[in-house]
């Protein structure tokens, strides 16, 4: 059990939550912070490339998707804040940032290793945010 997961489940709020929601939380939480990790450093790589200038959009994708990944990660963790409308629009902002940086990064995969490993984290947390939109 992650340590998102176990916060999740010691938190007073706890028992108001279903055991399957706070997995799927836990889930797009580790999922969003893995990717603002990976985007973060993917960006700060992508600077280092001598054809930087053919990263610049990437690197803005890669900047976007870790700060709304980041900022999603921390709402989730608030078990005792509302959840609905705001949290929806939140995972939609995040799935959509995901989507770009998958996309963007998919672009120069082959080439550099730091975008592929942006992309396959932003996918992974595009995905964990569609799979809690499903349960709201």
């Amino acid at each position: 059990m992650s340590i998102s997961r176990q916060a999740l489940v010691a938190h007073p709020a706890a028992p108001e939550v279903q055991q399957d929601e706070r997995f799927l939380e836990s889930a797009c939480i580790d999922a969003c912070l893995e990717a603002a990790q990976a985007c973060a450093s993917g960006a700060d790589a992508c600077l280092e490339e001598p054809a930087v200038a053919t990263l610049r959009d990437c690197i803005r994708a890669q900047q976007n998707c870790a700060d709304v990944c980041m900022t999603t990660a921390r709402v989730l963790s608030r078990l005792g804040s509302a959840t609905g409308a705001s949290w929806r629009a939140l995972l939609e902002a995040c799935r959509a940032a995901s989507a770009l940086c998958t996309e963007q990064c998919g672009r120069h995969s082959v080439e550099y290793l730091h975008c592929r490993l942006s992309a396959e984290a932003a996918d992974r947390s595009g995905q964990a945010c569609a799979e809690l939109l499903a349960r709201y």
